[in-house]
């Protein structure tokens, strides 16, 4: 009887040891866990870095080779610097700031075309063979185009409003760094746009 109770004893006793190497060995495991993930982190967060100081170099380096530049606030949204850098669009003279600024109001839908044709022609000139609705592959487009009415000086006046009020939305979203000088300049000839003839207006000069 004593034997079995020694026995017993023994076993429990090697019960104990693996059940301590066990949890020796989680503990282990789960330090060991903890100290990559810490280490991926101190990493992770060193690479952000390196990548936000040369973000901000080129930056420097691009304002430093240009004009300005100008950038649409919604894009900052964008959480990656690197790929924000993308939105940042560098000009070398404001001829080609002020193509890229109406080329944008075009592709964000601030230019509504339709509501231009209307203002030159009236609802009623809204048909599916209108101009508005041509491509500009189509063979008649450019016959189309030619062959469209005057506008009278009253709906010219029409439109040149609705333009203004285009560009406002632009210069709402948009954030144009460069000389205050320079701004003037690119605002007016951005409203003064609005004054050219309605075959112009009614496309994307892209």
């Amino acid at each position: 009887m004593k034997g079995r109770w020694i026995q017993m004893d023994k076993n429990t006793l090697q019960m104990g040891y693996v059940i301590l190497l066990i949890l020796f060995f989680l503990a282990l495991v789960f330090l060991t866990i903890l100290y990559i993930r810490k280490r991926l982190a101190i990493r992770r967060e060193a690479a952000d870095q390196d990548r936000s100081k040369w973000a901000d170099e080129l930056i420097q380096e691009e304002q430093g080779e240009s004009k300005g530049y100008w950038l649409n606030k919604d894009d900052m949204d964008e959480v990656d610097q690197t790929y924000r850098l993308r939105y940042y669009h560098y000009f070398d003279n404001i001829d080609e700031c002020i193509h890229d600024l109406i080329v944008e109001m075009y592709d964000c839908g601030f230019v509504r075309t339709e509501d231009i044709f209307v203002s030159a022609y009236g609802e009623d000139a809204l048909k599916p063979d209108s101009f508005i609705y041509m491509t500009d592959d189509d063979p008649d487009f450019e016959k189309a185009k030619a062959a469209l009415p005057p506008v009278s000086e009253k709906n010219q006046k029409k439109i040149y409003d609705l333009w203004v009020s285009y560009v406002e939305e632009l210069l709402d979203r948009v954030e144009i760094h460069t000389t205050q000088a320079n701004q003037d300049i690119i605002k007016d000839a951005l409203m003064v746009y609005g004054r050219k003839k309605i075959g112009i207006l009614l496309r994307s000069p892209e």
